[in-house]
């Protein structure tokens, strides 16, 4: 039988991103029969626990000048450390572990694992050296790698597309839920006043209050809601908007039935008490919020945004879709799911379903075999 593999993680950090929690996931779940893992992080921050077993290595990032630094000190991570398989995660991590790769000359097995569409990242560029990162290193480096793990088939698209990257090179896994851990964390009770007790509908949306979220079209969406069905709207999440989107809560007037609650530890509590879930996005990688929705037994609506919710969600079966950008058509969408109990309960009892093809126990298996 052959010994365990060496299996060295390289990340940012863990600070509470979607890639970064599939990390912690991975490392969690991994066979220990099997692999060995360790951990490389570019700067000490972490919001997520780790495994205790996981020796893990700070390689103290300050800023984007220690470029040429982190490649230098991860090389020489690779050269002390001795892995079989190194797995780097998200595009500029990608990029550092390929560079280091080649000033090592180590001998290890590359896989990088991307979390973006890359259209959108490039067209987010516009200085030489933001096109340089986002375009040109990437196309010179990707090919390096023995494969491109992408979370999304429209990930895998993109990054065929920008980077020309050849397809044997790419392969789609889908981020995966711990539906043991939420289905604990969403028995948990709800201390904020609307849920204890319950006496109106609730509808909730979770994630990064930035401008991809597409928040005021929810907002405006829940504005025509409450205006024919009593009911309120719970925004987790944490970001640069929030001061606009409170702003526009109170010009549409549903301040009063709208709560931002912030970032939560654990959101699954909120989802699992409430009526609704509700994606807006206008553009997702992946869209794990929704297969995180779906364990918690509600009813999901999402924009059927490039790329990821519809590679989740079939629609009218175990969720709705509805266009980007139009609140007309989601507050209609809306309105559908909190007047028709049965249609509501079918779609939660068939998100339920799909959520476990995310299973993190079949997804971990997927990277074992392809880590093997």
């Amino acid at each position: 039988m052959q010994g365990k593999q060496r299996i060295l993680f390289v990340c940012s950090s863990l600070g509470g991103g979607g890639a970064e929690r599939v990390a912690v996931l991975l490392l969690e779940y991994l066979d220990r029969d099997r692999f060995e893992p360790g951990l490389v992080l570019f700067q000490e921050w972490r919001d997520y626990d780790m495994p205790r077993d996981v020796p893990v290595i700070c390689l103290q990032k300050r800023g984007w000048y220690d470029f040429l630094k982190l490649i230098w000190r991860l090389s020489r991570v690779y050269k002390n450390w001795k892995p079989d398989v190194v797995l780097s995660f998200l595009s500029h991590v990608n990029i550092i572990a390929v560079l280091a790769q080649k000033l090592s000359h180590a001998k290890f097995r590359l896989l990088l694992s991307e979390h973006a569409l890359q259209d959108v990242s490039l067209s987010n560029a516009k200085t030489p050296l933001s096109l340089l990162f986002s375009k040109w290193m990437p196309r010179w480096l990707y090919p390096c790698a023995d494969k491109v793990i992408c979370v999304s088939q429209g990930v895998a698209e993109s990054v065929q597309h920008q980077y020309k990257t050849p397809i044997e090179e790419i392969r789609v896994i889908y981020n995966p839920v711990d539906l043991k851990h939420i289905s604990t964390l969403a028995q948990e009770g709800v201390e904020h006043p609307w849920f204890a007790p319950k006496t109106t509908p609730i509808i909730i949306s979770v994630g990064r209050l930035n401008v991809q979220k597409g928040y005021p079209y929810l907002l405006k969406a829940f504005a025509h809601v409450a205006a024919k069905l009593p009911c309120r709207l719970v925004i987790l999440g944490k970001g640069k908007e929030e001061q606009a989107l409170k702003a526009l809560a109170k010009q549409l007037s549903i301040e009063g039935k709208v709560a931002f609650l912030g970032f939560q530890e654990n959101p699954f509590k909120y989802m699992a008490h409430s009526d609704l879930f509700v994606l807006a996005s206008l553009r997702e990688a992946f869209g794990m919020v929704i297969t995180e929705a779906m364990a918690c037994g509600i009813p999901v609506i999402s924009t059927n945004c490039p790329s990821g919710p519809a590679e989740i969600i079939t629609d009218g079966v175990n969720g709705l879709l509805v266009p980007i950008a139009n609140e007309l058509a989601l507050a209609s969408a809306m309105l559908q799911v909190l007047t028709d109990r049965q249609l509501a309960t079918n779609l939660a009892q068939a998100g339920r379903e799909r959520a476990r093809d995310f299973a993190v126990g079949k997804i971990v298996k997927e990277y074992e075999e392809i880590l093997r």
